[in-house]
């Protein structure tokens, strides 16, 4: 479980060379620009009645100064995503943070895995959403709970039996409609399924539409991120949960987006029924974000091989991703040392904000809760 998610704001120029670009100094803690996070059966969660939610106007945020790093990219760091920022909705800290357009407002959904209603460790729920935006200083904004309510509470139903725990992986706006992706534990760890739902009102209520065993192809699509290509299809990687795999590529069509038996898989024959790793070498992959961006295809991963959070772009899908440059955004390095791109603590996800460009992109990161020791702290599994 993670405390908060420093959101970055990078500048990552060129789908292959990812070259520096001079970022606009936005006002957001961390962000790729940055910011920080500081029911069984899968129904609809029952919402009981609650007041209407009224907005209250969080405090300013601040950013810190760029910072070039040994791969070329400058990036900076925002200001946390929760804490304070996210008060007024119900729970101030939460990880994660997997984000879809929702409107032609400039809002997205923004999922969150464990989260907390007051402080860390306390009135767990998981997953939560909220509505957020951009707002004139480039930092990420929460609005209102996802479902307009006062405040927050799980977005799925379910009995915490055995230390049953939903946790997200991936939202995606498919013609209006989001689909969201989250893996069923039982303990927290052991995946037992995986479950697709969908939403018709932009996120106010959910349902399940497909669902698959935990070990499905060898339990490689537990963990996935997804996009909608230019050709229609729905592009799919995907990894097994734990942090010690290889990464995988599928497409479906939209109508098979939540039936992974209806998949193709990719390898070196191209298209079809087998589905080879496309990056195995120097990863093991935890959370993903694939994003079709500016033309290219934006792949963030947090990679246990290297405790970072690394982003690799191309100009095409059906490539060599072993041969994809990589920009590290955020290190992992000791709690006792200040925290900034090149040491920062306990890593994990890097989820892209709607709306980000190839020279001006604001990713969401996770950061694992402070420990008591100075020494370095190589990141916990989610």
């Amino acid at each position: 479980m993670r405390n908060f998610l420093p959101l970055l704001g990078t500048g990552l120029a060129g789908a292959l060379a990812l070259s520096v670009v001079a970022v606009p100094v936005a006002t957001a803690e961390s962000s790729l620009s940055s910011s920080s996070l500081s029911s069984s059966s899968g129904t609809p969660a029952t919402k009981t009645e609650k007041k209407p939610w009224v907005h209250v106007e969080p405090p300013k945020k601040t950013a810190s100064q760029p910072v070039r790093m040994l791969n070329g990219t400058t990036i900076q760091i925002m200001d946390d995503v929760l804490g304070k920022y996210s008060a007024h909705t119900g729970f101030r800290s939460g990880d994660l943070g997997a984000m879809a357009p929702i409107n032609n407002d400039g809002e997205f959904a923004m999922i969150f895995g464990d989260s907390f209603r007051w402080d860390f460790g306390q009135g767990w729920m998981s997953p939560v959403g909220v509505v957020a935006k951009m707002d004139e200083d480039g930092f990420i904004k929460i609005v209102r709970p996802i479902d307009n309510t006062s405040e927050v509470s799980d977005m799925i139903s379910y009995h915490r039996v055995n230390n049953k725990t939903l946790i997200p992986s991936d939202v995606i706006n498919v013609g209006g409609v989001l689909y969201m992706h989250g893996t069923w534990h039982v303990p927290f760890g052991t995946v037992v399924s995986s479950q697709v739902w969908k939403s018709t009102d932009q996120g106010k209520t959910w349902t399940s539409v497909g669902s698959a065993p935990g070990d499905y192809l060898g339990g490689m699509t537990q963990l996935l991120t997804w996009d909608k290509g230019p050709d229609g299809y729905i592009y799919i990687m995907s990894t097994k949960f734990g942090r010690e795999s290889p990464v995988f590529m599928f497409r479906a069509k939209p109508e098979n987006i939540a039936d992974p038996g209806k998949w193709e898989g990719f390898s070196s024959e191209g298209w079809g029924k087998n589905a080879v790793a496309i990056l195995d070498k120097s990863v093991q992959a935890g959370e993903l974000n694939l994003r079709y961006i500016d033309g290219h295809w934006v792949l963030a991963m947090f990679n246990e091989k290297t405790l970072a959070v690394e982003v690799r772009i191309s100009d095409k899908l059906e490539t060599s991703w072993e041969d994809v440059p990589v920009a590290t955004i955020a290190k992992n390095g000791p709690w006792g040392r200040p925290q900034s791109p090149l040491n920062w603590s306990q890593p994990y996800g890097g989820y892209i904000v709607p709306g980000s460009h190839l020279d001006n992109m604001d990713i969401v990161i996770s950061s694992g809760t402070p420990r008591t020791t100075a020494a370095t702290q190589p990141p916990s599994s989610t």
